[in-house]
């Protein structure tokens, strides 16, 4: 019979997950309106840029929600193996938003430079961004620690989302403080190139950030094994059940929060069906306990050969 997280265990998951994201979701339109607003009326392309950004953020935000509360839904007719994979979807779909986003970051960081196009040094502008990053981090902190605590694919997705947020809208606080710097003192150069340089600086780390989400993401979509430490566990955990002789063969992938396992083991060729039967129950109850991530294990039984 197939095993899976009861009804029970998946509720406050699934409330809790989508609170954050809700209070997320409420928290970048609220900085949407700020960074747009300073930026239209002071003219700043930096925040207005930033505010571009952080639409993108609340798109991405409502891309999360549905896919937590999708992923989370009992396995049906159609879908026996439940519906977790859809939480790497979204944090893929996610991470194809935030390569892209970044790709017109660059662009329009290179054209700033060639054509010495500034951001107007404005005190409104540089108070915007740096209340933008205080209210960023805060949501970073928050869901990071969510999403550990939930093992949720999305929810971390959301929180190194948040964590490009804070680097881009401070270089943007920097770029905007350079240029009312360089005006002040009349350095020219300050003024022309802070923003895109810094721009470009930013831009290469969140790309970075980016690859590794849909490096993630893509590894559960194609059934990756997880880590090396995790199969050993779990052949130990086969190893330690009585009546195994030998280990056949253990394949392992995740499925959203949870992991499933096919094992194949070797008894003894002269024992009673039931017998075989009882040591496979016994292994499969063996590896639920030591993995309690574990959704389901298929045993195999083969006649052990000298």
């Amino acid at each position: 019979m197939f095993q899976t997280m009861d009804a029970e265990t998946k509720k406050p998951v699934r409330d809790e997950g989508v609170c954050i994201i809700t209070y997320c979701l409420i928290g970048n339109i609220l900085l949407l309106l700020l960074k747009g607003a300073v930026g239209l009326v002071m003219g700043s392309e930096a925040l207005k840029a930033d505010a571009v950004n952080s639409a993108g953020d609340s798109l991405a935000a409502v891309v999360v929600m549905l896919g937590l509360r999708y992923s989370l839904k009992p396995q049906d007719e159609g879908h026996h193996y439940g519906h977790g994979k859809m939480e790497a979807l979204v944090s893929f779909i996610v991470g194809l938003m935030v390569l892209a986003g970044t790709v017109f970051v660059i662009r329009d960081a290179v054209g700033a430079a060639i054509n010495g196009e500034t951001a107007p040094p404005s005190p409104w502008a540089l108070g915007a961004a740096l209340v933008s990053v205080a209210v960023k981090a805060v949501m970073f902190i928050v869901t990071y620690r969510a999403g550990k605590r939930l093992n949720s694919i999305a929810v971390m997705t959301n929180a190194m989302d948040h964590r490009n947020d804070i680097f881009a809208t401070s270089g943007a606080a920097v770029a905007i403080g350079a240029a009312m710097i360089g005006e002040h003192f009349g350095v020219e150069p300050l003024v022309r190139y802070a923003e895109p340089v810094i721009a470009l600086v930013i831009s290469g780390f969140i790309v970075k950030t980016a690859v590794g989400i849909l490096k993630v993401s893509s590894a559960m979509l194609l059934d990756a094994a997880p880590d090396e430490a995790t199969m050993e566990g779990l052949r130990e955990a086969v190893l330690k059940t009585p009546g195994v002789e030998h280990i056949s063969w253990i394949k392992c992938r995740r499925m959203g929060r949870g992991l499933l396992a096919d094992v194949a083991v070797e008894v003894d060729g002269d024992i009673r069906v039931c017998d075989g039967h009882d040591i496979a129950d016994a292994l499969r109850d063996n590896v639920m306990a030591a993995f309690p991530e574990m959704i389901d294990v298929v045993v195999h039984i083969n006649p052990h050969t000298s």
